[in-house]
């Protein structure tokens, strides 16, 4: 292990970094050749793992900043801030990752300012996510701004931080706002699509889906975050505080569930759960794993209170918003499509699977770095 002032390198962390710097690489090189040499995509297949993965997953990743920061400053929680601030800066990398990745993925970097700048179609969805997105940005470096504030002991610094939380629960409101807006309109992306999407995935509400599933996912990101600070970090886990999050999160994922199912009865589609086909099997496995396993746990205090129940819980939430985001975009839309057999190319998975790798090494860097993350220079403000 070596250290770098208050940042230790694993060999753990070294292969996450390596994973990461492989990503850059590919996608400079993409730059370079082009979607077609650098992926599986077609025109009946457009939309792959880079924008499956690296935006309409990642985001909702990133989804424990604005369910956090409700929590602490809109229900005026104090119990949560130091929870609150490893989860702030988890959707700080998150978004900053997804805008890297995006830039690279649309081949004019540059372009990415295009839909703030020039507008453009103001009655698109990508529109309002674009614009969503871009403001949210500025409302996390606001929020994670003590943190940075907090290393530098000069007063101009001191009266930035303070002013910083004075503005911080208008900030934290308006972040709701945008998130609330943005999750759901990835689901309206796809809504669009009406009933040629599968039976199994359709949803009259799709947009609310994924605003409930994001909230959810949100929480459980934060719940995982605390089970991996506390082996790496030794820091509490507070066991109590996040099982009453546990309980939210079984709320949130037990209202999607319902509406999914009653969407299915109400249009007529039950048929579709029988079906001896791929779509079938992956929609029971989605459901069994994502919903009904972390539900089960959750529906009882005792078991949301038993750490090792509640991470597990938290490990399927997650598993069923990244199956129902990459079964709409893929088994979901194949037929309407017409696509059969795209498979991502090699560049693909390494660029995807090294940004990922990416966020996980930047949280750890920054967690160490920066002060109060980890519990050990808590300032009072």
């Amino acid at each position: 292990m070596t250290s770098f002032g208050e940042y230790r390198l694993t060999r753990g962390k070294g292969a996450l970094w390596l994973l990461f710097a492989a990503a850059i690489v590919v996608s400079i090189w993409r730059l370079f050749v082009g979607l077609g040499a650098s992926t599986s995509l077609s025109d009946t297949t457009p939309w792959g793992l880079w924008k499956a993965w690296d935006v309409i997953v990642t985001v909702p990743l990133g989804a424990s900043g604005f369910t956090m920061a409700f929590v602490r400053y809109m229900l005026k929680d104090a119990r949560y801030e130091q929870i609150m601030r490893r989860s702030v800066i988890w959707a700080a990398i998150m978004y900053v990752s997804m805008g890297a990745r995006l830039a690279f993925d649309i081949g004019l970097p540059w372009r990415i300012m295009n839909p703030l700048v020039f507008w453009g179609n103001i009655h698109s969805a990508l529109f309002e996510v674009a614009w969503c997105v871009a403001l949210y940005l500025i409302v996390l470096l606001v929020e994670n701004g003590p943190r940075v504030t907090e290393r530098i002991d000069r007063p101009w610094a001191h009266k930035l931080e303070h002013a910083i939380h004075w503005v911080g629960p208008a900030f934290v409101l308006f972040g709701v706002l945008l998130s609330s807006m943005h999750q759901s309109s990835l689901g309206t992306l796809y809504m669009i699509a009406g009933k040629r999407l599968d039976a199994l995935w359709y949803h009259p509400w799709l947009n609310y889906i994924y605003l409930l599933t994001a909230v959810a996912a949100g929480l459980s990101v934060t719940i995982l975050i605390e089970a991996v600070s506390s082996k790496m970090y030794k820091t509490p886990f507070q066991t109590n505080l996040l099982a009453k999050l546990g309980a939210a999160v079984g709320v949130a994922l037990g209202i999607a569930f319902v509406w999914r199912l009653a969407s299915l009865v109400i249009e007529g589609s039950v048929g579709a759960l029988f079906r001896s086909d791929i779509s079938s099997y992956l929609w029971w496995v989605e459901m069994l794993i994502g919903y009904v396993m972390p539900l089960t746990i959750l529906a009882r205090g005792a078991w949301r209170n038993d750490r090792r129940l509640l991470t597990w819980a938290a490990v399927g939430v997650l598993y069923g918003m990244i199956s129902l985001r990459m079964n709409v975009v893929f088994t979901g839309m194949n037929e309407a499509m017409g696509a059969s057999g795209y498979w991502p190319s090699l560049t693909e998975w390494l660029s995807s699977i090294g940004w990922t790798a990416g966020t996980l090494v930047v949280f750890t860097f920054l967690a160490e770095k920066l002060p109060g993350v980890l519990g050990d220079r808590v300032k009072k403000v």
